[in-house]
């Protein structure tokens, strides 16, 4: 029983931090492809999410704690024997009935197989908008990804597979993924399809509100921070399996430069004059008279605005307890302060950044951007 418990813990822990981190990454690219957020599409969103996760700890974990705890004889074993399950199911009715055999973990382990997959095939019909065929062959490609990554210890990472690789895993999976298709026409299952929307950059320009500004903020946030976690945490995995030490300077100030760079600066800079969580809100930056921005003027509102911000916080936290820069947390913060309140009370929603280079924003839909 703990064997099941455990993967479905991770599943739910997992999903919320994802959910946490870079589900508003995922409301990002919803804004910008549909122009809006819906309820439905977000729950949707977070429903594939938790899915994502349980498929992930059912199937993969745990991990073995170095690249050689795998490597034992008799473990990670090869079955390429199609149907070989029904070998097993023989055995073991012949040794416990028919009713030993109904609650047997043989049978049972075949079934979760086909259960596991059935919302992959739910999702494939509702969420991605396609049919049964597109959710039996989702799921094949699923399963056959899976068992590739157990058969090559996620290809290479460990020096041998740490999990069985079975073609009946794979038989199973997909017909699972092909039940769940053809449940998923049934209308209790109606929910998970988000509304029919034309292409965002097809729409009317809209007012810019301070709801839309500030969800522009949270955007860049979360796709910094996103970007941040990934490359650390991949560089501490890299280090624990045996590979070369991560640089502490590298980790706390290179990283989070190359990321804000990425998130705000290099966006600002082009003839977009906006950084990518601006662009998903569908905003521009102009020069105060609905004009596009010069480029230095773009720049230097990010550096002094949010950009800043979001460096200096990176770079001023930290996972431990003890902040490694304790009096320019407290500084950021306080500037954080001041310009929250100049810019909920600036009659044209302008921060401290807006107000010292003289810009503002309006819809990026409004104006015509040059190709060059």
């Amino acid at each position: 029983m703990q064997t099941m418990i455990w993967p479905a813990a991770v599943a739910v822990l997992g999903a919320a931090f994802f959910l946490g981190a870079a589900g508003i990454f995922l409301l990002a690219v919803q804004y910008r492809r549909h122009g809006r957020l819906s309820w439905r599409r977000t729950i949707t969103t977070a429903t594939a999410a938790i899915y994502g996760f349980g498929l992930f700890s059912y199937t993969m974990l745990p991990l073995p704690e170095t690249r050689e705890a795998a490597c034992f004889t008799g473990l990670g074993i090869t079955q390429a024997d199609p149907g070989h399950f029904l070998n097993d199911f023989r055995a073991s009715i012949a040794e416990l009935g028919l009713r030993g055999f109904a609650t047997s973990f043989v049978l049972w382990q075949v079934l979760f197989n086909i259960i596991l997959f059935m919302p992959l095939g739910i999702l494939a019909v509702r969420w991605l908008r396609g049919n049964i065929f597109t959710g039996m062959m989702l799921g094949f490609a699923a399963s056959l990804a899976i068992e590739l990554t157990q058969y090559t210890g996620i290809w290479g990472l460990y020096d041998c597979a740490y999990r069985v690789a079975d073609v009946d895993d794979l038989i199973m999976n997909t017909g699972g993924a092909f039940i769940g298709a053809v449940f998923a026409y049934l209308p209790i299952f109606g929910f998970l399809t988000g509304p029919k929307e034309g292409d965002a950059r097809d729409a009317a320009p809209r007012r810019v509100t301070r709801s839309r500004r500030a969800l522009a903020n949270v955007f860049d946030a979360a796709i910094t921070t996103g970007a941040v976690f990934a490359i650390t945490g991949t560089l501490s995995l890299i280090e624990r399996l045996g590979g070369p030490a991560a640089n502490e300077r590298l980790m706390n100030f290179w990283i989070p430069l190359v990321a804000v760079s990425f998130v705000f600066m290099l966006p600002s800079l082009s003839r977009g004059r906006a950084t990518l969580g601006q662009r998903c809100a569908w905003l521009i930056v102009t020069d105060g008279r609905a004009e596009r921005a010069s480029a230095g003027r773009a720049l230097l509102r990010s550096i002094i605005g949010f950009g800043g911000i979001t460096f200096l916080f990176q770079i001023s936290t930290s996972l431990t307890e003890v902040s490694p820069y304790p009096v320019l947390n407290m500084l950021v913060t306080a500037y954080i302060a001041v310009s929250a309140v100049f810019f909920l009370s600036d009659g044209h929603q302008r921060g401290l950044a807006g107000k010292a280079t003289g810009t503002g924003f309006i819809d990026r839909r409004a104006i015509s951007i040059p190709e060059h």
